[in-house]
């Protein structure tokens, strides 16, 4: 008598690389940043879908406040709080709020697509879970 077993495995996948900035964008610079924005998370599992957190018909903004800072508001935000300064750091542009609060850390990939992280990545697998910012058209 023979037996079917079925057996499901989860795949993990690895994090993402270090990725490498280009040199087509200025850190430190508002111009690139400015425009509306989706935002995803990769999934590190196989078959899984990747959160969004912003789409295309409802994005976030990022406007410029000046040639080195941003405001940054939500996908259902009509008013910034305060100007995020960008600070130029390791090929990237940290986001330090000037009222105050967690300092975030970005670094583009293309003139269309920027990595954002809660901190600035220390170590190789800290640059694995990005905020992914793709610009909408």
């Amino acid at each position: 008598m023979a037996t079917g077993l079925s057996t499901t495995t989860a795949f993990a996948l690895t994090p993402l690389p270090k990725p490498e900035a280009t040199a087509a964008i200025e850190a430190g610079k508002s111009a690139p940043f400015v425009g509306a924005w989706s935002v995803s998370m990769p999934t590190m599992e196989v078959g899984t879908p990747d959160t969004d957190y912003a789409i295309c018909a409802l994005p976030v903004r990022i406007e410029a406040a000046s040639e080195t800072h941003i405001f940054y508001l939500g996908p259902r935000e009509v008013e910034a709080d305060a100007a995020m300064e960008l600070v130029p750091d390791r090929g990237g542009a940290r986001w330090e709020p000037i009222a105050g609060g967690p300092t975030f850390f970005a670094i583009w990939i293309d003139p269309d697509t920027f990595y954002l992280y809660d901190t600035v990545p220390e170590t190789d697998d800290h640059w694995g879970m990005p905020f992914v910012y793709k610009r909408c058209p």
